[in-house]
């Protein structure tokens, strides 16, 4: 969410060739010039996904996450081998569920990306050890400027672990991602097996539903 340049901030594939009210104008009118509540995104997932949906839990707050706010990595992990998004929170399983991050067009895409973005991590390790520094910068940038930039953030993320190199099955781009990615951004964070949900978890639904309170004055 959030990562790729002009891409859509929800979903990260499509170019943003729209503006989301996060919170839509059906529950907060008032937000319709809010520069905060405007967020770039795809056609497929401003108005065929998300539409006017914005679910609250039953104390009233908002389910949906604010990638410009909240820190996507506290509620969904991306797993790098099947391209899908698993919610580690009551937030990140309504997220994933309205803006259906799981689709079919997604997963594959973030699977191409994984192995776009090792080739290239592979071959910027042999322009470092020949000190190529242009050619390196180049390459970086467009693996900045691709589709499922959150790919390479998750890379970032699971570069310093002991099994990184298990997980990613290429040394040579491992090294290239700790040499150039220094210091890493993510915070590491420990995940309940228990608390690992589906891809397709639908709990949030089963949440009792927010009623908000009842404005009118007292007869």
């Amino acid at each position: 969410m959030a990562s790729g340049i002009e891409r859509c901030m929800y979903c990260s594939e499509s170019f943003g060739t729209a503006i989301d009210h996060h919170e839509p104008l059906n529950h907060a009118p008032r937000r319709v010039f809010d520069w905060y509540n405007h967020l770039l995104a795809c056609a497929f997932c401003n108005t065929h996904a998300k539409g006017g949906a914005f679910p609250h839990d039953k104390a009233g707050n908002p389910l949906l996450v604010d990638p410009t706010a909240d820190e996507p990595a506290d509620h969904f992990r991306l797993s790098l081998t099947s391209g899908e998004y698993h919610c580690l929170t009551e937030r990140g399983c309504a997220s994933i569920d309205v803006f259906q991050l799981n689709r079919g067009s997604l997963r594959h895409g973030r699977l191409d990306a994984v192995g776009q973005c090792l080739d290239t991590l592979a071959k910027c390790a042999e322009y470092l050890a020949n000190d190529d520094k242009a050619e390196v910068e180049q390459r970086i940038r467009r693996l900045g400027r691709q589709p499922f930039a959150d790919v390479l953030q998750e890379l970032r993320r699971i570069a310093d672990r002991p099994k990184a190199g298990v997980v990613l099955g290429n040394d040579a781009a491992l090294a290239a991602l700790r040499t150039l990615y220094t210091p890493l951004t993510a915070k590491p964070f420990f995940i309940p097996k228990q608390e690992r949900h589906e891809p397709n978890c639908r709990s949030w639904r089963t949440a009792e539903p927010f009623s908000p309170p009842d404005r009118r004055a007292a007869p």
